[in-house]
């Protein structure tokens, strides 16, 4: 072999390892997680990648997930959903506090592992008005769901 064959079989062998690396690290058990939703603050990114957009197919992402993972159901947010339309306060709370809320949630960076349809629940938890101790609850749930 020539030293550029060599050379070339390296090169490709470390993309290759790279690549392996980078993809995993944006999903867990399938559902885009802290890692992507960071991501999407990217300046440089199409406007098809912004939060925003994410956030409003944020129930579809759920019902899928909740069809590849039977566990999901039990970590959902449907009750507090609920409460809140009960209340009337879906229509308090913008896009932009979701966004601050799920963004706040990601500043801790042990979360970031947890997917963002959960920490869509959290915040919706939150906005309900969940006591901070059923929070953290609902928080070491979420981080024993997501690294096991």
């Amino acid at each position: 072999m020539s030293i550029k064959s060599n050379i070339l079989i390296i090169i490709l062998t470390l993309f290759s390892a790279i690549y392996c690396l980078a993809q995993d690290k944006r999903l867990t058990k399938g559902a885009e997680n802290g890692y992507t939703w960071i991501s999407m603050g990217n300046p440089h990114l199409l406007y098809d990648d912004s939060k925003d957009i994410y956030l409003s197919g944020i129930l579809e992402r759920l019902r899928l997930l909740k069809l590849t993972h039977p566990l999901v159901d039990s970590l959902s947010c449907r009750e507090e959903y609920n409460a809140l339309l009960k209340e009337g306060k879906p229509a308090d709370i913008t896009m932009a506090d979701m966004i601050n809320s799920i963004d706040k949630f990601y500043s801790n960076r042990k979360n970031l592992v947890i997917p963002i349809v959960f920490a869509y629940c959290y915040s919706i938890k939150s906005f309900a008005g969940v006591s901070k101790e059923e929070l953290n609850s609902y928080q070491e749930k979420l981080l024993a769901f997501s690294n096991e």
